[in-house]
């Protein structure tokens, strides 16, 4: 789904939108933010007025309660015991709304300390007024501690007034802060509209650099609006056609590599003879020019598997069948393999491999293992070693081979993995310079890569390749 508009223009319209919503947004949040201050300025009004008139009537009807428990003990008229409780029932009534005002919740315990002390006095006195002396003292008490809490209530009130006052400062500074913070955001929203162009942009410009360099293996999609997906659609036929042509110019040169397969091979084959005196005895000079016959047949030979293979390599990523593949079995069979040649030239090879499995095709992985593992022997120096280490990390697995030769030149390391590069350091040794070059198409095939590894002495070369069931 996408969520761009359908053209630039209306991106464009969209982008003023946005710079102009957080002004938009400020504006409505003050207009919000006065009315809350005014509504709750209200509210604090008429609890502050309604606290203070309750809490006057408390003491003034412990008063009158008072009264009339005096008139009872000296006239012992049972009606007053009547009007006793009705007055004790409104106290109660006002002392429970008194304590549910929200702007003396501090004083709640006390309140309720106060009226469980009044009920007390009440049940103390009884229905025949037997505890009138006891009540009568218990009042006293209440009503004295009816007119500390008033007085209390007026500080919380007085305080309340005070805090509104200084909210409503507040408020004119977060008014202030929320302008200041809208002109950020918009400017922010003008950055962000700034590098979202460039983003799109810039995602055409990587699809046509990677068209123009050859990296074909990864489809083209443009985000964006409708213009750029079509644009990007466009590009995208161009990539298939483009492979397309890749293709049939492989098959081109498979097909010219076999038809030079067949005369090649008679000339090698012509050439061993020779060099054999199957024809006859040779001269010295005449079996000189077999053999340099024979050493470039091999060597064209040589250079046309390899570009068999180098042209396998950089589209196997399509290509090869994916299976789980025990690498450490595929890098011990390659060792087993280099073994003799080892031997020969007494290169000692170490090897520490744990057991790990990655997905790929196995000829590539053995292509992949075979190529820098060989590399290593044929520039390790006679009696030197070569350290070959296999291991896992979380997610990747990882192949270490180190060798004891002349290393790669500081400037030369940008081009090693280049078709047909050698170094200085190996003229001396037979090659075509394709080896590494293959590993290398062979390592980003299977979504890792090749490097190489700072070292002292002679080569590092480390292959990373995802373990079996990482996400691609």
């Amino acid at each position: 789904m996408s969520f761009y508009p359908r053209s630039f223009l209306r991106l464009v319209v969209l982008g003023n939108v946005m710079v102009a919503l957080p002004l938009l947004i400020a504006v409505g949040y003050a207009s919000l933010a006065a009315d809350d201050l005014a509504g709750r300025g209200q509210e604090a009004v008429q609890q502050a007025s309604r606290a203070a008139m309750l809490g006057q009537a408390l003491p003034e009807d412990i008063v009158r309660m008072e009264r009339i428990l005096r008139q009872y003990e000296v006239l012992h008229d049972a009606s007053l015991l009547g009007e006793y409780e009705a007055a004790h029932g409104e106290w109660l009534r006002e002392v429970d709304e008194w304590a549910a005002i929200p702007l003396l919740a501090a004083l709640a315990p006390r309140i309720g300390e106060l009226r469980a002390a009044e009920v007390a006095a009440h049940q103390a006195l009884g229905p025949r007024a037997e505890g009138l002396a006891q009540a009568k003292a218990s009042l006293g008490e209440i009503r004295r501690a009816a007119v500390l809490l008033h007085g209390d209530a007026s500080r919380l009130v007085d305080a309340e007034r005070e805090t509104f006052r200084l909210q409503a400062q507040q408020l004119r500074q977060r008014l202030g802060l929320a302008i200041l913070a809208a002109l950020a955001v918009t400017g922010a929203f003008l950055l962000y509209g700034r590098g979202l162009v460039k983003r799109l942009w810039s995602r055409f410009e990587r699809a046509v650099l990677a068209l123009g360099e050859g990296r074909l293996e990864r489809s083209i999609r443009l985000k964006g609006p409708e213009d750029m997906q079509r644009v990007g659609r466009r590009l995208e036929w161009l990539r298939r056609r483009m492979v397309a042509l890749e293709d049939e110019r492989t098959r081109v040169l498979r097909h010219v590599s076999h038809e030079l397969k067949t005369p090649l091979a008679a000339l090698r084959e012509g050439a061993s003879l020779l060099s054999e005196g199957v024809a006859g005895p040779l001269t010295p000079q005449q079996t000189k020019i077999a053999g340099i016959m024979q050493l470039n047949a091999i060597r064209l030979q040589e250079l046309i598997d390899g570009l068999l293979r180098m042209q396998q390599a950089s589209f196997t990523r399509d290509k090869m069948e994916i299976a789980a593949v025990r690498l450490d079995e595929i890098v011990e069979q390659t060792l087993a393999t280099y073994q003799l040649a080892a031997r020969d030239r007494l290169v000692r090879i170490s090897d520490s491999l744990v057991p790990v499995t990655v997905e790929g095709g196995s000829e590539a992985l053995a292509t992949l293992a075979n190529n820098l593992i060989s590399n290593a022997i044929k520039f390790s120096p006679d009696g030197g070693t070569v350290n070959v280490i296999l291991r896992r990390t979380d997610s990747d697995a990882v192949l270490d081979v180190t060798d004891e030769g002349p290393g790669i030149a500081v400037d030369e390391r940008s081009h090693v993995f280049e078709p047909f590069f050698r170094g200085s350091a190996g003229k001396h040794v037979a090659g075509v310079g394709l080896g590494l070059a293959i590993a290398h198409e062979f390592a980003l095939a299977h979504r890792g890569r090749l490097e190489i590894v700072e070292r002292e002495h002679g080569a590092h070369f480390r292959a990373r390749l995802p373990l079996a069931g990482q996400p691609a």
